[in-house]
């Protein structure tokens, strides 16, 4: 069976990743690599998917080299479309809660280009096993769920395929193997457990703020490039040094 990313217009239409994932996993095992994801996605398993007994994710790199803001926004959602951003919050909490269960498990390719992209499901009734190839990642775009630009496609197979069983091993060596790391590296050399760390990064966007904390962040945002272009100036530094005793008294 093949399965696209383009919402019907016809009964003869492809099936899509999320219809697969949705109708016929029940409370199996799915498995999951994938290099690109968003929380949105997340929780549309929480909410259609959540039936089954252990999640495994192999995902791509937490600490991608693009700038943290874009990467907590990107997780969240694969659309910035102002009516989007109104039901992110929603969609984080829902992601949080779905990946605090103790039957979520997360694994990420951290060192090297994870490029691929799978879903298999393993039940105690073999013959409700299935497996999902292609080039489809764990965002709402990929899953079909939302209108998107790119064109994907994917191969379904039953668990009596010989290729499923190949794919189940591969998988099983992959979840092993030095490549998927359940602790994240950081910068400072401390390390994280990844899904803690995922949750942290998700958890950031519906914090609740003072506001002071919003409006000492609107400054920041302000004038970000010009504090860090005096930050290295050594006689505005010690112009301002005497500011350090300085007390404000409201």
């Amino acid at each position: 069976m093949l399965l696209d990313n383009k919402t019907k217009s016809n009964k003869s239409d492809y099936f899509k990743v999320f219809d697969l994932l949705s109708n016929y996993v029940e409370t199996g095992r799915i498995d999951i690599v994938t290099g690109y994801f968003s929380a949105s996605a997340i929780a549309k398993l929480s909410d259609e998917v959540n039936n089954a007994k252990l999640f495994r994710m192999i995902l791509g790199d937490l600490l991608q080299t693009e700038a943290k803001d874009d990467k907590i926004i990107n997780l969240l959602s694969d659309s910035l479309a102002v009516d989007q951003t109104f039901f992110l919050s929603v969609s984080a909490k829902k992601a949080v809660e779905f990946l605090n269960q103790e039957k979520v498990r997360i694994k990420t390719i951290q060192r090297n280009f994870c490029h691929a992209k799978t879903y298999i499901y393993k039940d105690k009734d073999p013959r409700k096993n299935f497996q999902i190839i292609g080039s489809s990642n764990l965002t709402e775009a990929g899953l079909g769920l939302k209108e998107s630009a790119n064109i994907e496609l994917n191969r379904a197979e039953t668990g009596d395929s010989p290729d499923y069983h190949e794919l189940t091993e591969w998988f099983q060596e992959l979840w092993k193997s030095k490549f998927a790391l359940d602790k994240i590296e950081l910068a400072d050399k401390t390390k994280i457990d990844c899904k803690e760390y995922l949750i942290n990064l998700i958890q950031n966007f519906y914090k609740e703020y003072s506001p002071g904390d919003l409006y000492y962040k609107v400054l920041y945002e302000l004038f970000k490039e010009d504090l860090l272009s005096i930050s290295f100036d050594k006689e505005f530094i010690k112009e301002i040094s005497h500011l350090k005793d300085t007390i404000i008294y409201i």
